[in-house]
């Protein structure tokens, strides 16, 4: 999500949200996740919200909070931390494959097709479903449309 920072002669000026989150994400200690962060442009604030362990140690949250106050002061930005507890369910990863429905939806599938289309019809499938997937990812995603627009110049160079 991108947040609106300010507007300036030349423009506004935004923040990746995703970029921010992945910034607190690596200097967390493993213990501790960040489930999301927010800005909010007009203050220059920028709220972090941190799952804590299941093992608090207020000296670890303070040290944290100095070290983002720190990492992002130079920068304009003042931070606030919000401290979350959560079950392990919540957190990425926490849940066993098994235990998700999306995974048994995917297994009776997988063996409702095998049943009904036998192994060449199930790499059929596969195959095709390959092939939407880069097309529609080629067609739609940003990264997607510079491959295509590197390759036609490329051509287009190669021709001349």
């Amino acid at each position: 999500m991108l947040f609106l920072w300010t507007i300036t002669k030349r423009g506004k000026i935004w923040l990746d949200g995703e970029a921010f989150r992945e910034i607190v994400a690596k200097r967390l200690p493993p213990d501790f996740y960040c489930q999301e962060v927010s800005f909010v442009g007009d203050q220059n604030l920028l709220n972090i919200y941190i799952t804590l362990p299941d093992k608090d140690d207020p000296q670890k949250r303070l040290a944290l909070m100095d070290k983002f106050e720190t990492f992002f002061k130079p920068m304009g930005i003042a931070v606030h931390i919000h401290w979350t507890r959560s079950t392990p369910s919540d957190l990425p990863g926490g849940q066993p494959l098994w235990k998700k429905p999306l995974f048994w939806a995917a297994a009776a599938g997988g063996i409702a097709g095998l049943a009904n289309l036998g192994i060449k019809g199930i790499a059929w499938v596969a195959g095709m479903t390959c092939c939407g997937y880069v097309v529609s990812w080629l067609a739609i995603s940003e990264d997607g449309n510079k491959l295509i627009s590197k390759l036609i110049s490329d051509i287009k160079d190669f021709r001349r």
